[in-house]
C-alpha cells in the first residue's frame, strides 16, 4: 500500500502514488482542507479513487482486510483475574519496578514472571511504563 499523507500538486508523492497504481497497488491518501494547497495533491487522490485514510483504524483494515482485528472490550468488560497467581502479579507490579523484584515478591521465576506480565499485558490489565515498571490500565 502507498500512503500519501500530504502532498501538494504536482510533488513528488503524486509521482511515487502514480507508479504505485500503475503497478497494481493500493493508494490510500490522507483527506487535507480545501483551502490548503499542500493538500490539493491528496485530495485529487481521492478524487480520483483512492482510499481514504482518516486513522489507524483505516491503515489496518486496508492492510488485513476489514473486521480482521478484533474488536476491543467496551470500558468495563474486563473482569476480575480468576487466576490467583496473576492477580498475584498484578498486585506485585504495583509496587515493584522490575520483573526480578516481582518475581521475589510473588515466589516465582523470572520467566515465569515475565510470561505473567506479558499475559496481563496482552490481556489488558497492564500497561508498560516507558521508564520502566508498569501501571494498571484504565478500566
Amino acid at each position: 500500500m502507498t500512503l500519501v499523507v500530504e502532498a501538494a500538486d504536482p510533488s513528488g508523492s503524486l509521482i511515487t502514488a502514480e507508479f504505485a497504481r500503475d503497478l497494481g497497488r493500493c493508494v490510500a491518501a490522507v483527506p487535507g482542507r480545501v483551502t490548503s494547497s499542500l493538500a490539493r495533491g491528496t485530495n485529487n487522490l481521492l478524487r480520483d479513487g483512492a482510499t481514504p485514510i482518516s486513522g489507524t483504524e483505516d491503515v489496518l483494515d486496508e492492510l488485513f482486510g476489514v473486521g480482521v482485528r478484533a474488536a476491543p472490550d467496551p470500558p468495563g468488560a474486563r473482569g476480575e483475574l480468576s487466576d490467583s497467581g496473576l492477580r498475584a502479579v498484578l498486585d506485585a507490579a504495583d509496587t515493584h519496578e522490575s520483573v526480578e523484584a516481582v518475581a521475589r515478591a510473588t515466589g516465582r521465576t523470572v520467566p515465569e514472571t515475565r510470561a505473567a506480565l506479558g499475559r496481563l499485558e496482552a490481556d489488558g490489565h497492564l500497561v508498560r511504563r516507558d521508564l520502566g515498571g508498569w501501571e494498571r490500565a484504565a478500566r
